[in-house]
Formats: C-alpha cells, structure tokens, sequence
C-alpha cells in the first residue's frame, strides 16, 4: 500500500510540473529606446542617439571654377585615358611558379617602365601583384606583394622615384 501511494504522489507531482505554460520569448531589444521622431524605429533599441548615425563630412575642397574638370592634365600620359582599360601601356611582368624573383627574360620590360616614368615626371605607377588560384588565399595573397614589391625595388635601382610608385 506503501509503495502504490508514492507511485501515485509521484506520477501526479509529474502530471503538474509537466503541464506548465511555455514562456514566450521576447520581441525587443533589452536597449529602451526613445520614442520620439529623433528615433528611426520607434523605441525599440535601434539607431537611438547621435552617435549612431554618421556624420556629415568634411567640405570639398579644390578647384571647382575649372571650366573642363576633365580635361587632361599632361598630354604626355594620353596612352592612360583608355575609359574601357582595354589599352595597357606596359607588358605584365610574368614570375616563375611561387616565385617572386625577376627573371633575366622579364627585365626588359621593367625597364622600359623606369624609361617612361624618367621621362614622365608627373607619372604615377601602381604596381598590382597577382598570381594563381592555387594555394590558400593568404599565401597567394602574400606571394602577390611579394612580386610587386620586388618590382618596385627593381625600379627604384634603375632610378625610380619612390614616392611616385605604389604596391597594392
């Protein structure tokens, strides 16, 4: 009789604690917000405050009475003006597989580069590194600024400016 009564408490103890309502769960952020006009979402925690929206800048600044803004500025740069990009005054610079050393093959055209920009003496140069797929993304990454760095120093020894060269 023992036994059957606290089998019984306890399936009953069980019915009840097994039978609670769920709680729902909450639709706002616990941020409280302002709900005035300022606020974008009426108080519910997003974008409440100045600091969450940018500010407006600083003014431009430059020539703007220019009658031609884009007019060129040293005719002697014309191989550049390609709006399409399909024009590539200078032949890549090809490397050996995971290499980023300048083959004897390859430094010619490197210094045709240096001859233009010691001719050109507002010419700037942005020098890209690319490589393969192969590899992770890091490395690949890595040896790309190496090649391009390697080209820069080369054409800094050929009498470069380097100021007016950029790597990316």
């Amino acid at each position: 009789m023992k036994v059957s009564f606290f089998v019984t408490v306890q399936i009953v103890i069980l019915f009840f604690s097994s039978c609670a309502k769920k709680a729902q769960p909450e639709t706002t952020l616990n941020r409280e917000g302002d709900s005035s006009i300022n606020s974008i979402s009426g108080g519910n925690g997003f974008n409440d405050g100045a600091d969450d929206l940018a500010g407006l800048g600083d003014p431009l600044r430059g020539d703007f009475d220019n009658t031609d803004p884009l007019a060129l500025r040293d005719p002697a740069l014309s191989a550049f003006d390609d709006p399409l990009n399909v024009i590539r005054p200078f032949d890549p610079v090809f490397f050996g597989f995971d290499q980023y050393n300048i083959t004897a093959t390859e430094r010619p055209k490197i210094s045709e580069i240096a001859d233009f920009m010691k001719s050109n003496v507002n010419a700037r140069l942005l020098v890209e590194g690319y490589c393969d797929w192969k590899g992770t993304p890091n490395y690949n990454k890595s040896l790309g600024d190496r090649r391009a760095t390697t080209v820069k120093e080369y054409l800094i020894e050929l009498g470069c400016e380097a100021n007016r060269i950029e790597v990316i």
